[in-house]
């Protein structure tokens, strides 16, 4: 069976790439850039030993290149999933996704196609990572890397899976890939909602019969900001027949405002007590209500007590070490202050319009930075990898490689909980220069799918 879907696969690549030569002139170029959005969730597997993980994935329709087809003009994205395990490949699969609209009017921008993949994963903790080229134009490319441990659902204590975020929860007519407990359930990859939109979400809950407590049980939703506060909370009574659940709600989103926020999803026994959660981040763009104020502080205009022994070459020196942090305008701002006072204020109230506690972290990173990443005179926070540590923090794994005979000394920074897993390549380049980021699996960083060739001595 592997061998004849094998052959299917690269027939149907053969002929997308046959149409590429005859149909060359009538093809329809992207009108917008290859991104590949990725996200998961963790449920029970078919024993206690296997867990199952449903890969979701989304990619702009516009973003692929379109050849003429006998249904109007067809495109396809061509996608390798891999996952290592203990650095050692423990599974891959290819295929290709195909999309075919009849008039190019059809092809709209910001217009996302979705799906997903299952796989039934024992315990581990796995590093997985997915491929997306332009089936008709390979130099066309996008891939995201995460890592994410698998533990398989026990039995003996009541358990959630994870929340699986979706833009269409609904009763299935027919069977499709979203399919599951007869229910559609589309997910929305990435979590964003507009203010106009539905913030469905779906979970699992297993093992309800388990213990002495054979009453009536709750789920809770609660909503922090992302500072920690609780914005919304609501309890659901469930009766307690069966040994799993589904979980199905909406987070009313209309009047939250712009922001990022945490969905706690939570198993409360007859008496309240909370018997697990599971949490997931979500994203809202409110047009109407703008950002949320409530992340800013309020406390006046008067300086903040670091700055009033500052002088004014100490204060200019730090508002360099903020490039990272400080927006264009408020840039342009600083550069027309004049006298000592007036940048004491600003400074005091460019970080009060941010998160409690910011400064503190910041400027760590900061000195961080300094000591670690200077480079021949150069001050470490200027550095490729002294604005990534600023910019994101301290990664949860290294890999270094300063002598290796056949390449150039080179890091890989892992960071797991951004994006699902990103990973950020620095390459020394030339002998006495600095670290250069060459690549990142971070969709708003340098990109470059082929940056191993830096690595190579010449």
């Amino acid at each position: 069976m592997r061998r004849i879907l094998n052959i299917v696969f690269r027939l149907s690549v053969l002929f997308l790439a046959a149409s590429t030569v005859v149909f060359a002139q009538g093809q329809i170029a992207p009108r917008e850039p290859l991104r590949l959005t990725m996200d998961c969730s963790r449920f029970r597997g078919p024993d206690d030993t296997t867990a199952q993980l449903e890969v979701y994935y989304s990619f702009p329709q516009a973003g692929l290149t379109y050849l003429p087809d006998s249904a109007g003009y067809k495109g396809a994205l061509d996608i390798t999933l891999t996952a290592k395990k203990k650095d050692s490949l423990f599974y891959q699969q290819r295929w290709l996704a195909p999309h075919v609209v009849s008039d190019t009017a059809m092809l709209i921008k910001g217009m996302n196609l979705v799906s997903l993949q299952i796989l039934q994963l024992p315990a581990g903790d796995y590093v997985f990572k997915m491929v997306a080229k332009d089936a008709a134009n390979e130099s066309r490319n996008d891939s995201v890397t995460f890592r994410m441990p698998v533990r398989p659902v026990g039995q003996g204590k009541v358990m959630l899976s994870d929340v699986e975020f979706a833009s269409i929860i609904r009763r299935a007519e027919q069977k499709t890939v979203f399919y599951k407990n007869k229910i559609e359930v589309r997910p929305n990859v990435g979590g964003v909602y507009g203010e106009n939109q539905q913030c469905f979400y779906y979970a699992e809950a297993y093992n309800l019969l388990a213990g002495e407590d054979k009453g009536d049980y709750f789920v809770r939703s609660s909503v922090f900001d992302a500072v920690g506060r609780e914005v919304l909370n609501w309890d659901r009574p469930q009766k307690r027949k069966y040994e799993s659940s589904v979980i199905l709600d909406t987070v009313s989103i209309r009047n939250l405002k712009t922001g990022t926020y945490t969905l706690l999803l939570s198993v409360l026994d007859s008496t309240r007590k909370t018997l697990t959660s599971s949490g997931k981040k979500f994203y809202v763009y409110n047009s109407v209500l703008g950002l949320d104020s409530s992340l800013q502080t309020s406390t006046g205009s008067l300086p903040l007590n670091i700055y009033a022994t500052m002088d004014e070459s100490e204060l200019d020196e730090e508002w360099k070490q903020t490039r990272y942090e400080a927006l264009p305008d408020e840039q342009s701002q600083y550069s027309g202050l004049k006298g000592v006072d007036a940048k004491r204020k600003f400074l005091t109230n460019f970080w009060r319009r941010r998160p409690t506690g910011m400064r503190e972290t910041y400027m760590a990173r900061v000195a961080y930075a300094t000591q670690n990443f200077h480079m021949m005179g150069r001050p470490g926070y200027r550095t490729d990898r002294g604005r990534v540590y600023i910019t994101y923090g301290p990664p949860d794994d290294y890999e270094r490689h300063p002598n290796e005979s056949e390449y150039r000394p080179y890091e890989v920074w892992t960071y797991n909980s951004i994006q699902g897993g990103v990973e950020f390549d620095f390459v020394l380049r030339s002998p006495g220069g600095d670290y250069e980021l060459v690549n990142s699996t971070h969709r708003n960083e340098l990109h470059d799918a082929n940056w191993q060739r830096y690595l190579t001595l010449q």
